[in-house]
C-alpha cells in the first residue's frame, strides 16, 4: 500500500537490497526517479551520455549516486553501470518523434541496439529485473480512446517502431533466457525538467 502526499498516492517501493541502475538517468523522467530512489535510500548508478539529459537534472542527488558518462551503445559502460544491480530501469533513448524522422539510423542503434546491449548484459550479470520506458508512439496515428495495452501497435514514426522493436526484444529475453523485463508504455508526461 501507499501514502497520500498531498493528494497524490505514492506507491510503497521495495526496498532493493542492492544496486539500481537507472539508464537515461539524467533526463527528465530518469532524473526524477533518481531523486525518488535516493530518497528511498537505494543505492544507485546512472549511464548517461548528456546528449538530452543534463547534469543540472541530477543537482539533488549527485553526492549520492555512481554517476558513469556513457553510452548504452558501449559495452563497457554499461556493465560498469549495471555490475552489482539488481534492477535496471532503462530510460535511454533517442527521445523525440522529430529527432527519429530526422535520423532514423541513430534512433535504431540508440534505442533499439542499446536495449539489446542492455538486456545482455543484464541477463551476464544476474540482473534479476529490467523495466524499461517505452512510449504511446507504438500505437501510432490510432484515433481509439481510451487506448488499452490490446490495441494493436501500428507506429507511423521511427521513434514508435524503434520503441516497439525493443518491447519486442524485452519479450524475447524474457521467453528466452527467463530474465524479467517489464514494459512501461508511457502517455504524455510533462513537467519539471522537461
Amino acid at each position: 500500500m501507499g501514502k497520500r502526499d498531498g493528494g497524490i498516492v505514492t506507491p510503497a517501493w521495495p526496498k532493493l537490497n542492492g544496486r539500481a541502475a537507472v539508464t537515461g538517468g539524467a533526463g527528465f523522467i530518469g532524473s526524477h526517479l533518481v531523486d525518488h530512489l535516493v530518497q528511498l535510500g537505494h543505492d544507485v548508478a546512472v549511464l548517461d551520455n548528456f546528449s538530452s539529459g543534463r547534469r543540472d537534472n541530477l543537482a539533488q542527488s549527485l553526492g549520492h549516486i555512481r554517476l558513469i558518462e556513457g553510452d548504452v551503445r558501449d559495452e563497457e559502460a554499461v556493465r560498469q553501470a549495471l555490475h552489482g544491480c539488481r534492477v535496471v530501469f532503462h530510460l535511454a533513448a533517442v527521445v523525440s518523434v522529430p529527432q527519429s524522422v530526422e535520423d532514423p539510423v541513430t534512433t535504431h542503434n540508440v534505442t533499439v541496439g542499446g536495449s539489446v546491449r542492455i538486456l545482455t548484459a543484464a541477463r551476464e550479470l544476474g540482473v534479476e529485473r529490467v523495466i524499461m520506458a517505452s512510449s504511446s508512439a507504438v500505437y501510432g496515428e490510432n484515433e481509439i480512446t481510451p487506448k488499452t495495452e490490446s490495441l494493436a501497435a501500428s507506429p507511423t514514426s521511427p521513434y514508435g517502431a524503434a520503441k516497439l522493436a525493443m518491447e519486442g526484444f524485452g519479450q524475447a529475453f524474457a521467453a528466452s533466457y527467463g530474465l524479467h523485463v517489464t514494459s512501461l508504455r508511457y502517455f504524455n508526461v510533462y513537467g519539471a525538467r522537461q
